[in-house]
């Protein structure tokens, strides 16, 4: 199990948002690179007027709990972007999303 610390510093969400670290599928942005630092770094971004603040902060228990899954022995900055389309994806789905991204080794618990 992977512990990961807040992504919360403004180049880090700009670095990460580059073209060749972005992988979208059914409307989830997942943003990952590689990082040299002791710890992985994890940010989710959802708009509040999409949603209601219940709804927002259910859709990142989910992301969080599917990230806490991810096997990996690197560390890495996840930026997780989420819409209104996709607040009811089930955990599964969510791991299934993060574990297709090209730069993980897709090892799951």
């Amino acid at each position: 199990m992977v512990k990961f610390t807040a992504l919360n510093k403004r180049n880090h969400f700009f670095r990460l948002k580059k073209e060749g670290n972005c992988f979208t599928d059914k409307g989830l942005k997942v943003y990952i690179e590689e990082n040299k630092d002791t710890n992985s770094k994890l940010g989710i971004s959802i708009s509040s007027k999409q949603t209601t603040a219940v709804e927002r902060n259910k859709f990142k228990r989910r992301i969080k709990e599917a990230v806490r899954g991810i096997e990996e022995e690197k560390h890495f900055d996840i930026y997780i972007v989420g819409s209104k389309n996709n607040l009811n994806l089930k955990i599964k789905e969510i791991e299934k999303i993060i574990s297709s991204h090209p730069k993980l080794n897709k090892k799951w618990k």
